[in-house]
């Protein structure tokens, strides 16, 4: 898997995407910036292709909610972080992890539900991904809707 661009552990950044999706990838996290809503099955398509790639791979998301929710969030496949009461309610921190089918499928929901709402997503997922996981990533992701590379970024040496 070679793509010319990359230069071996010299990666600042790999900028990934279409007119409607940027998806930066780094060696320790990758930036998911939607400018629009996109459709459901892109937004899962994309979370599915880096959990294969790379099933370690985490969100950690924050979320206010009333004391008894937090186990309904456990049984999506969320695991607790921590948690502490705030105006009446729990400001709860969860960690997602992409190991679990549940827990992914749980994040897309979500996040497509918020972008109908806000019209734009960012969020950062977190992964030990190396060139050759960005490069595989890249060629899975290029099969959908005109995925493309945006910009290639290393380190001078």
């Amino acid at each position: 898997m070679k793509l010319s661009g990359i230069d071996p552990q010299t990666l600042i950044s790999f900028e990934m995407g279409n007119s409607d999706i940027d998806l930066i990838c780094t060696y320790g996290k990758i930036a998911l910036h939607c400018r629009r809503e996109v459709p459901d099955y892109t937004i899962g398509l994309i979370l599915k292709t880096i959990s294969a790639v790379d099933n370690s791979a985490t969100h950690e998301t924050e979320i206010l909610c009333d004391f008894d929710d937090i186990q309904n969030y456990q049984r999506m496949g969320y695991t607790l972080v921590s948690y502490g009461r705030h105006n009446g309610k729990y400001r709860v921190t969860f960690n997602v992890p992409f190991s679990s089918e549940k827990a992914v499928y749980s994040l897309t929901v979500a996040f497509f539900e918020e972008l109908k709402r806000e019209k734009t997503l960012k969020r950062d997922f977190y992964w030990s991904g190396k060139d050759h996981n960005i490069i595989q990533l890249f060629n899975e992701l290029k099969k959908v809707d005109d995925w493309e590379i945006k910009e290639i970024k290393n380190k001078e040496i």
